[in-house]
């Protein structure tokens, strides 16, 4: 009997030590994630971000989560993207590629939202933009962390600042090639030219067009300050992009970590809500800084309503791409009627 008793006494210690120092191991287990952003590489507000992540991840682990940072040196967002679906990086701040799923170009709709309190409520943790992006991200095996608001566009022009169809008539510009974006600017009274953006200066430098669209304070001042004279901050789309990470990485996770790059991710997509109103404002300075004559149309609201009216009609070429389901939920999320 005492030899059965010494037995079960060490079988339960070995069991015991065993399971502790199993688990032990688990938890302190040491991972290095990659993470990349596209397009704009140091100083930028997305190296910043990424970089910010990457540090208080660290921190907050004592070292035993790391990160290799990457730029747009990987190559470009669709590239990115392709990256984080297999699994190559994983995980990424980008503008979501259509090229896996065409309901992806939901996010050029124009006028979802006219500004930053607004865009904070639709695209922010929680909002209803955001819980959608997160059930489309997980058929293209990534796990949706938040999105980045990239800012608010507009047109630049050299002809004249036109807030309306009768200003606009004969004015040609360029727009990204996609349908929705070629609708609207016709509703708007422009002409409007489909033209890649790697095209663009030597577009307006050549006269094919007037001016561009498609991008923000940021992108314009970037692109085309010494090509154009006036800015029009139409407030026509909200740029979006994506923090995801590769969905079997995710998978792959303990709770608590993945708890952790959560709350980390969400932090940093809530401070950018303002630094992103911080820098398009930032950016019309310096356009007019520069020389430009900058025309929000915040500053008559009853216009700006007006093109977020006559440029919504234009949806129903989203319906084609992202389904009508999926559309008819954001126009009764946003008080739009559904026919």
């Amino acid at each position: 009997m005492r030899k059965l008793t010494i037995g079960i006494l060490v079988l339960t210690l070995t069991a015991f030590f065993v399971c502790g120092f199993s688990g032990t191991a688990l938890a302190k287990k040491k991972i290095t994630l990659k993470i990349a952003q596209t397009l704009y590489p140091s100083p930028s507000a997305h190296m910043d971000s990424i970089q910010a992540i990457a540090k208080e991840i660290n921190k907050q682990t004592d070292g035993r989560i790391k990160f290799k940072v990457y730029g747009p040196e990987l190559g470009d967002w669709a590239e990115l993207n392709e990256m984080v679906n297999r699994g190559d990086i994983d995980m990424m701040l980008s503008p979501m590629s259509a090229s896996y799923d065409p309901r992806w170009n939901v996010t050029f709709a124009p006028y979802i939202v006219t500004g930053y309190d607004e865009a904070k409520q639709v695209f922010g943790p929680g909002g209803f933009m955001d819980n959608i992006f997160a059930q489309w991200a997980k058929d293209v095996n990534m796990q949706w962390l938040g999105t980045w608001i990239q800012g608010f566009a507009g047109v630049s022009l050299s002809a004249k600042p036109a807030t309306t169809a009768a200003d606009a008539k004969g004015i040609k510009i360029r727009t990204p090639p996609i349908a929705a974006f070629e609708c609207y600017w016709k509703k708007l009274g422009f002409t409007p030219s489909l033209i890649p953006y790697s095209e663009v200066p030597t577009a307006i430098s050549t006269g094919v067009v007037d001016g561009q669209a498609g991008g923000g304070p940021f992108q314009t001042y970037s692109c085309c300050r010494d090509l154009n004279k006036y800015f029009v901050y139409y407030r026509d789309y909200v740029e979006v992009w994506g923090y995801t990470m590769n969905l079997d990485r995710w998978k792959s996770l303990d709770a608590a970590d993945r708890e952790l790059i959560q709350k980390v991710v969400s932090s940093e997509v809530l401070k950018r809500v303002n630094g992103a109103e911080k820098e398009d404002q930032e950016y019309l300075g310096k356009l007019k800084a520069h020389g430009l004559t900058v025309v929000d149309l915040a500053d008559t609201p009853e216009r700006l309503l007006e093109a977020r009216d006559e440029c919504r009609e234009c949806w129903t070429e989203l319906d084609k791409l992202v389904g009508k389901k999926w559309m008819d939920q954001i126009r009764k999320a946003v008080g739009v009627k559904v026919q």
